[in-house]
C-alpha cells in the first residue's frame, strides 16, 4: 500500500508541474513591464541588417517606442537558441546608464529575447525604428 501512495503522489506532482509549465509557456508576456517611459533616458539601437547603430534620446520618440512595446502582448513561439542574425537590437537605459531591458525587434510581429522568439498579431514599431535609423544615420 505504501508504494502505491508514493507512485500516486509522484504522478500528481508531475502533473501539477506540467500544468504550471503550460500556464507559464502560454501566458502572454509584456516587455518593459513596470518601466515608465520617463524612466528611460536613452535607447541604443543596432541594426543587424545594415550594421548601423544609433541612440535615441528624444523623450517623445522614447515614449512612442516604450508605449508601443508595452501595449503589445507577446506569446512565446519557438526557441531562439542557435539562431543568428537580427534586425533591431535594443538596449533601454535608465539613470546612471543602468540597463532597464534589452531585446531584439525582428519584425512587426516578432521579438527575440533568448531563449525564445515572441510573436504577436503585428503592430510593433519596426517600421518606426527604420524611419528613425534613416533620420539618425543619414
Amino acid at each position: 500500500m505504501g508504494k502505491r501512495n508514493i507512485i500516486r503522489s509522484l504522478i500528481a506532482v508531475i502533473v501539477i508541474l506540467l500544468v504550471l509549465l503550460a500556464v507559464w509557456y502560454f501566458s502572454p508576456r509584456t516587455f518593459l513591464k513596470g518601466v515608465e517611459a520617463g524612466d528611460v533616458t536613452a535607447i541604443s539601437v543596432f541594426d543587424g541588417n545594415t550594421g548601423n547603430g544609433f541612440d535615441i534620446d528624444d523623450p517623445e520618440e522614447i515614449q512612442a517606442i516604450v508605449e508601443n512595446i508595452q501595449s503589445t502582448p507577446m506569446k512565446r513561439d519557438k526557441i531562439s537558441v542557435n539562431y543568428s542574425g537580427f534586425s533591431f537590437r535594443m538596449n533601454f537605459y535608465g539613470e546612471n546608464g543602468r540597463v532597464l531591458d534589452s531585446f531584439v525587434v525582428n519584425s512587426t510581429d516578432t521579438i527575440r529575447s533568448d531563449p525564445f522568439f515572441y510573436c504577436c498579431d503585428g503592430g510593433l514599431c519596426y517600421d518606426y525604428l527604420g524611419e528613425l535609423e534613416a533620420q539618425y544615420v543619414n
